[in-house]
């Protein structure tokens, strides 16, 4: 059985804890690829992928992504399955909360993955996401600096969640 990878940066905090935690409760079957130094091989090899970014700034990827994500644009994700978390700040940036995570789920489903992983915006106050999709966020968004109490009940069902979306027991 191919494994799931699972893509993120080290040198961002929280998306790594949070990277970390998902590794651990996934057990057998993932694999870490570190977005820093990947290539296109690194994630075509995966049977999914679970991808993991911050939103800087006033929206915008880390540089990890930007680097990576022209390397793949002209790959072909049709029947591949893609689930996205991130972490955001819903006082700090509330423009542009978790945008990173809806940067990513547009860009895969432009090369034919399918995003699962979809979560409730109930419970969130802010002004606008780029992670929205109607009444749901395109994966999972987790506010550890204002809401961190609510981090590992999302998180547990998201992981949950992913594993039946990507047909994992």
């Amino acid at each position: 059985m191919k494994t799931i990878g699972l893509l993120y940066s080290k040198s961002t905090a929280y998306t790594a804890e949070l990277g970390e935690r998902i590794a651990a409760a996934w057990g057998k079957g993932i694999e870490y690829v570190d977005i820093d130094t990947a290539h296109l091989a690194d994630v075509e090899k995966h049977a999914a992928l679970i991808l993991g970014t911050p939103t800087y700034f006033n929206g915008e990827l880390p540089s990890a992504w930007d680097e990576f994500l022209p390397e793949i644009e002209d790959a072909d994700f049709s029947g591949k399955r893609v689930a996205i978390y991130g972490p955001g700040n819903q006082v700090e940036t509330p423009v542009s909360f978790a945008d990173g995570v809806g940067i990513l789920a547009r860009y895969f489903e432009e090369l034919g993955a399918e995003v699962v992983g979809r979560t409730s915006r109930e419970g969130y106050e802010y002004e606008h996401s780029l992670a929205e999709c109607g009444d749901q966020f395109v994966g999972l968004i987790v506010d550890p600096t204002n809401q961190p109490e609510l981090t590992d009940a999302r998180l547990t069902a998201w992981i949950k969640q992913v594993k039946k979306e990507f047909g994992v027991k």
